[in-house]
């Protein structure tokens, strides 16, 4: 069953590393649900992610620190819309928290030729980073774009030559955050065992 509200009082990497995932309605607050991650050491892309990559070339983004990034009435209303659109339980004060005071501090920006399609929330920090929330323009639903938006990050994070990166919830029953089984050293957290493993693909 699935744990909320908790304030684990430890370091942020041990909080992560433990299988905790921040709540987005406040920054003090994590939850335990399911957890999943890329184990970036020796990390390669495999072929489906090099597919992912050429499928996706049109697209362009660009990455700007919170502090940088222009967050306004046009993007809450943008992110607000495409969550109604995808049928997304996801309020406009939850948006703007995420957005603007939270733990994140990296926001990626994806764009079609000059119109906007997307955004990535993200945080890096010295030895991991997560790709926390993503907010993508539904006609998009169906390429290739929202996976391409988690997969950035994952490149990003071995460029920076980092350990981790975490991809948030994963359920492969429920097919939660399914597309996500195919990233490099793909990793699922066990709250019985209370340790990291493999995926192992059935």
């Amino acid at each position: 069953m699935p744990k909320y509200n908790l304030t684990p009082n430890l370091p942020l990497e041990i909080i992560y590393q433990k299988g905790f995932l921040p709540q987005r309605n406040n920054q003090k607050y994590f939850y335990q649900d399911s957890s999943s991650r890329s184990n970036l050491t020796n990390a390669t892309l495999s072929s489906e992610n090099r597919r992912i990559l050429k499928k996706t070339q049109k697209f362009g983004h660009k990455i700007e620190s919170i502090d940088q990034f222009d967050f306004n009435s046009q993007v809450l209303k943008k992110c607000s819309t495409w969550s109604k659109q995808l049928n997304w339980k996801f309020p406009s004060s939850s948006i703007k928290t995420i957005f603007t005071n939270h733990l994140f501090n990296y926001i990626y920006t994806w764009s079609d030729t000059d119109k906007v399609v997307g955004y990535s929330i993200c945080l890096f920090e010295k030895n991991f980073s997560h790709i926390a929330y993503v907010f993508y323009d539904p006609a998009y639903t169906k390429t290739d774009l929202p996976i391409r938006l988690s997969l950035q990050v994952i490149i990003d994070s071995i460029d920076k030559n980092l350990s981790f990166c975490y991809l948030g919830r994963f359920n492969p029953i429920l097919k939660t955050g399914f597309y996500k089984r195919n990233f490099p050293n793909f990793q699922i957290y066990n709250y019985k065992l209370k340790t990291w493993q493999d995926f192992k693909k059935s």
